[in-house]
């Protein structure tokens, strides 16, 4: 590792054995936990807005780049980075991996579903130059951790699905909706890895 705040990121993450379900389920997407910063206290971590579509069931919520591994993909990093890149327009690359967090499964009002999701974890130093795949991306943006992990931030968000009302756990980062759902796990999981690092 080139740097010391990447190398105890890197402990950090590799500290956990992550949960793996390729043994229970086969179709999963691959995402892409992008960290920056100098520092334990300056640490930011990288998220999109997906792109308002009235057919997309995600639209404008706050997720992760990446996407369905597909059949060329030669492995599940490869996924996340052709996602990456098609989505943000940034070339990741293993030297800036700093591991895996728990596979988390998908699920459909309450209901779990026979699909994953496989969160990678990377520490960059490279300026980023973002294009946007307006198609599917409506923004991309940093957040400090400290903002997170803020108590003021913490909130419910209200979801309607199918007849529902469902009271969600959420973190409000500066703009509607506030960070919910599977993104909202994948975040607490990083916390989790992190948390001795950020005490």
């Amino acid at each position: 590792m080139d740097s010391s705040i990447k190398s105890l990121l890197h402990t950090a993450i590799t500290s956990f054995e992550p949960l793996d379900l390729a043994r229970q389920m086969a179709p999963h997407a691959c995402v892409a936990l992008i960290l920056r910063g100098e520092s334990e206290e300056n640490l930011e971590l990288g998220f999109i807005q997906r792109a308002i579509r009235p057919e997309d069931r995600w639209s404008g919520q706050l997720a992760f780049p990446g996407g369905k591994r597909e059949a060329f993909d030669v492995t599940d990093l490869d996924a996340a980075f052709r996602e990456t890149m098609e989505e943000i327009g940034v070339h990741l690359n293993s030297q800036e991996l700093l591991g895996r967090l728990d596979d988390i499964q998908a699920r459909k009002a309450g209901t779990l579903l026979d699909f994953y999701i496989r969160p990678f974890v990377f520490y960059t130093e490279q300026s980023f130059n973002v294009t946007l795949d307006a198609n599917e991306v409506a923004d991309y943006f940093w957040v400090p951790l400290k903002h997170i992990r803020d108590p003021q931030r913490q909130t419910i968000y209200k979801v309607q699905r199918e007849n529902m009302s469902i009271e969600l756990p959420a973190v409000y980062l500066d703009r509607e909706p506030p960070l919910w759902g599977l993104s909202y796990m994948m975040t607490l999981n990083l916390f989790e890895r992190l948390q001795k690092l950020l005490k």
